[in-house]
């Protein structure tokens, strides 16, 4: 290239010489800098005289020298990822620029599975998040970044664990009622079944999330829940870039419930069962010296991440490889995780034809270390009374922290554990493409990828903890491989005639995945030195082990046609094979038809001048959802061991029923949708209205139990998902030193059960499941129990109430209205009595209604981002509220307790003999969260450039920072009351470029 570009510029000279001096006087050079909008420097930017091949590159430092320009002349700017820009010359000899980074436009390529699209083409409902999102903000984990950036996408943390790996994705709201919500995961093209936790998001290019039927059709028998594909990045044409990004943090308990300290237990107690204050617990009380057990469970947790990576390529290859360290220290205490990753992405075009291709990830992920215990069992740190002790007299946690009453252990003894927790993972795409040459436009893909991971697992509790100390030693050590293999053969075509397009894509495909589990559990060792690696020597061992092994078959077909950019007709058929699916049902098919109409695209159009973008959407498609475990259609016996005189022998029960019709949960869905831009995309969006019909559900249908089996698994029920989702993006404000951008999304979601097992009564009604809470015409997760409606007071008729049972200080309940006086079938009055016809519905579990906020402001380097998120309509029972307290045993939260001299209405007597009568205590879970802010600051190029970096940004980030709620509980997001409490994050990082 400096070759051509030296032998141009002496060609230029001698003609210049050939024609006079006058004639060069003409010509003029022009210099100047080119930075993005952050005002980091941007290397190599083309630099063209407009309509010709004379031109140049900018440096490290975004500078360019351009000679021989005419002054006439227009130089057009251009770079990957920014908007070009033409500017003309008019006699300037510096001319610096500033270019922004380019939405994906309408003549950008988005993935759409097996291959990608332009966005104009794109006829059903696919939304994107582009690297810019991944990158504003610090996350561990891709989910983090989709929270409340796309609409229908419903992303919760059911607990914050330092992994913050546990967290519940769902696309337009929940099909299933038994099956999994989740949807399918893929990551550079290959299905991907691990932890999220373990994709590093600076590694992530784009995401697009499939959500129509239409969309999701080509995955056949598992789309019904939306797909999310995942691109890692790749290298670009160019001399190579180091970027390096790193961060450190602290993490703060976001809030916690009013959990009653010593001062308050004593006198809960005293109230409650003074006969039951035991000496130890008289003792701490005395000395003032009670333990706050979540102060002493809980610490300033600690976070950090740094990735370096290296990129760049050729005409002929192009290479992306980075490494990534996350440690991260969580407020609970020994709540520990640690990832080790690192990524080799390459390209290389063997011939013209012929393209080898490879995207690896390796990765450990350290788990080791025991939080300690929070809800359940016997040492849960919520439930602990106070008025016992953590630590002994030599600072060592105590095995009975309350002597008198040693079923409780100290909720600090996982701390105490040896732990062993470690998983290795390889995930691997490697592909072939052949461009055919006798064929102009028809490419055949060989695509394979391997996912292996071999998780080590260990522990051990010596005799300084309760479990080891009664067990003599207790051990488990759990060995888990999974392995995943895929191969597909891709055959596609595009075509442009004319005004016609169309792009073809054929797949054949077969997919084996399963995994192998082996664990040992051990008691009773001699001593804890060598802790689990001497369970030969335990008097107790048992093994345990299991073993999965799942085939799946594909084929599909799609035509994507396209007349004058105008009118689309995505058309696909995709026919799935699983091998456990019942032997008549083994193969399924799953069609899809999508329109679109590029309104904005007709001559009739044109005098719109102030809408840029309209275009219609429609789609109709079935899915399913492979929810079928690969034995659930074999008949099956468990072990059930025997005595045979004095020895044990093998004896087996049945368990299972086959059935070999038993197959996928399918989902057929209609989707309107509207794409629009406004004001040359100063304000552009999407809406989008969907319809969906899940049917044959899996569901367990009760059966007679004359063969020891009380039920068996149906293809049986009916479900319906509607909703509206709506996308915002704005230019509010854009000039050469400040920019205001907002996105907003918004979506509102409603599901209900249509039918279940199709049992009538005697009016002929689909009976509902009061067992399991299910209700035809409902949602699918519903609250559902007897209402509080106060507290009964002293001069309450209560002999003559519907609770003549009850006392002052009880739980009043709500008579709800369940007799039918004047026989129109419709109730109109009480019966007078409390029972289980008094159980009603009490509202949703799953969000109504979702949104997100980000606005983005920037002052010349400055950029401050803030991230609002918020759910509403729904509502969760409060478990704090129990004071389910074993006889004043364990702890629970401060409250307004009735008593005579307190006639309170708001909780019950703080007395065992007050009840609570099955009360229900129901709140809603609707929160606005200040979920992330960031401010950033890009160094001057002027400055970065003498130290040899092209971009360097400091930044700060809180997270989690405020919460708006109505909920008394933990947190309404978790999904549980005593747990991990949620935390807030503050963060610092740097970002270099070089």
């Amino acid at each position: 290239m400096k070759i051509k570009f030296h032998i141009k510029k002496l060609g230029t000279f001698l003609l210049v010489l050939s024609i006079g001096l006058s004639s060069f006087a003409q010509n003029q050079t022009i210099n100047g800098t080119v930075n993005g909008e952050d005002a980091s420097a941007l290397p190599g930017v083309t630099v063209v005289v407009k309509g010709t091949t004379h031109g140049t590159v900018t440096d490290a430092s975004g500078e360019y020298v351009l000679s021989d320009v005419p002054k006439d002349a227009i130089l057009h700017f251009s770079f990957v990822g920014m908007q070009a820009q033409d500017i003309p010359v008019e006699g300037q000899s510096v001319i610096n620029v500033v270019l922004r980074a380019s939405d994906i436009g309408l003549d950008e390529v988005v993935v759409v599975g097996y291959g990608t699209q332009r966005k104009s083409d794109i006829t059903g409902a696919v939304a994107s998040v582009g690297q810019d999102r991944l990158e504003q903000i610090p996350n561990t984990n891709f989910a983090q970044a989709l929270q409340g950036a796309i609409p229908g996408v419903t992303i919760s943390t059911n607990s914050a664990s330092a992994e913050g790996g546990n967290m519940s994705i769902m696309v337009r709201g929940r099909n299933s009622i038994e099956a999994s919500n989740t949807p399918l995961i893929v990551l550079d093209g290959i299905p991907y079944s691990g932890s999220i936790s373990e994709i590093n998001p600076d590694d992530i290019q784009s995401i697009e999330v499939l959500k129509d039927a239409s969309s999701a059709a080509i995955y056949g028998s598992r789309g019904a829940n939306g797909v999310i594909l995942v691109t890692t990045k790749r290298g670009k044409t160019g001399k190579p870039t180091i970027n390096y990004n790193g961060y450190y943090g602290i993490q703060e308990i976001a809030s916690l419930p009013d959990i009653m300290d010593g001062e308050e237990f004593w006198q809960f107690k005293n109230t409650r069962n003074p006969e039951q204050i035991t000496d130890s617990e008289r003792e701490v009380y005395e000395s003032g010296q009670w333990t706050d057990w979540i102060d002493v469970t809980t610490r300033t947790g600690k976070k950090q991440q740094h990735t370096l990576s290296l990129s760049g390529g050729t005409e002929k290859m192009n290479y992306f490889v980075s490494g990534t360290y996350l440690d991260v220290e969580g407020v609970a205490v020994g709540d520990d995780f640690q990832r080790y990753s690192t990524r080799f992405n390459f390209e290389a075009e063997v011939t013209d034809w012929f393209t080898l291709g490879s995207n690896t990830l390796l990765s450990l992920a350290d788990r080791g270390g025991f939080a300690p215990n929070w809800s359940g069992g016997t040492a849960g740190a919520f439930w602990m009374n106070p008025l016992t002790k953590a630590f002994d007299e030599n600072g060592e946690p105590t095995i009975y922290p309350w002597p008198e009453d040693v079923y409780w252990g100290n909720p600090l003894a996982g701390t105490l554990a040896d732990s062993k927790d470690k998983r290795y993972k390889v995930f691997t795409n490697n592909y072939a493409i052949v461009n055919v040459p006798w064929v102009p436009g028809l490419q055949y893909k060989l695509n394979t990828g391997i996912e292996y991971a071999n998780r080590e697992q260990a522990s051990y509790y010596g005799r300084n903890t309760k479990d080891g100390l009664e067990n003599g030693g207790e051990s488990s050590v759990t060995n888990r491989v999974d392995n995943d293999y895929t191969v597909e053969n891709i055959l596609s075509y595009t075509n442009e005639f004319g005004a016609h397009k169309i792009f073809a894509t054929a797949l054949y495909s077969y997919q084996r995945s399963g995994y192998e589990w082996h664990r040992t559990d051990a008691q009773g060792f001699p001593n804890d030195v060598l802790t689990w690696h001497q369970a030969s020597t335990a008097n107790l061992v048992t093994p345990s082990s299991s073993f999965r092994k799942e085939t799946i078959l594909s084929q599909m077909l799609r035509l994507n046609y396209s007349y004058d950019s105008r009118y689309l007709i995505t058309v696909t058929g995709r026919r799935d094979g699983y091998s456990g699916f019942g032997t008549n049902r083994k193969w399924g098919t799953f069609p899809s038809v999508a329109l679109g109409w590029n309104i904005a695209n007709e001559s009739f159009f044109s005098d719109v001048e102030f809408m840029n973008q309209l275009k219609l959407r429609f789609s109709y498609g079935e899915n399913g959802n492979q929810a079928v475990g690969p034995y659930e259609t074999l008949a099956r016996l468990s072990e059930r061991s025997y005595l045979d005189g004095t020895s044990t022998a093998p004896g087996y029960r049945p368990t299972k029923l086959g059935n070999p019709d038993l197959g996928w949960e399918a989902t057929k869905s209609f989707n309107f949708g509207l794409d629009f831009g406004f004001f040359d995309g100063k304000l552009s969006g999407s809406l989008d209205v969907y319809n969906s019909d899940t049917y044959d559900l899996l569901l367990d249908r009760s059966i007679s139990p004359v063969h020891g089996i009380t039920s068996i698994t149906e293809n049986i029920g009916k479900t319906n998902n509607k909703g509206i989702e709506l996308m915002l993006n704005s230019y509010n404000v854009q000039n050469d030193n400040f920019t205001w951008t907002t996105s907003a999304t918004f979506s509102y979601t409603k599901n209900k059960i249509v039918g279940l097992y199709g049992y009538l009564d005697e009016d002929g009604n689909e009976i509902d499941d009061l067992g399991n809470r299910w209700f035809i015409g409902e949602p699918i997760r519903v609250n559902f129990g007897r209402v509080f409606d106060g507290i009964w007071q002293l001069d309450d008729d209560i002999e003559n109430s519907a609770q003549p049972d009850a006392i002052p200080g009880d739980a009043k309940i709500v008579d709800q209205i369940t007799v039918d006086t004047d026989g129109d079938g419709i109730p109109d009055e009480a019966d007078g009595v409390i029972n289980d016809d008094d159980r009603v519905i009490q509202g949703q579990r799953d969000p109504k209604v979702m949104w997100g906020l980000t606005n983005t402001l920037k002052y010349k380097a400055f950029s401050f981002t803030f991230f609002l998120h918020g759910m509403h309509g729904h509502k969760k029972s409060n478990s704090l509220m129990t004071d389910n307290v074993w006889s004043s045993r364990r702890n629970t939260t401060q409250k307004n307790w009735w008593s005579e001299d307190n006639p309170s209405n708001e909780w019950i007597g703080n007395s065992e003999d007050n009840q609570t009568h099955g009360a229900t205590f129901i709140e809603s879970a609707g929160f606005v969260r200040v979920k992330d802010v960031t401010l950033s600051y890009d160094l001057p190029t002027s400055l970065t450039s003498k130290i040899g970096f092209n971009k360097l940004r400091v930044y700060a980030t809180g997270r989690n920072l405020m919460t708006f709620t109505n909920y008394n509980g933990l947190d309404p997001e978790l999904s549980g009351d005593r747990s991990v409490p949620l935390q807030k994050e503050y963060l610092v990082g740097l970002i270099l470029g070089f």
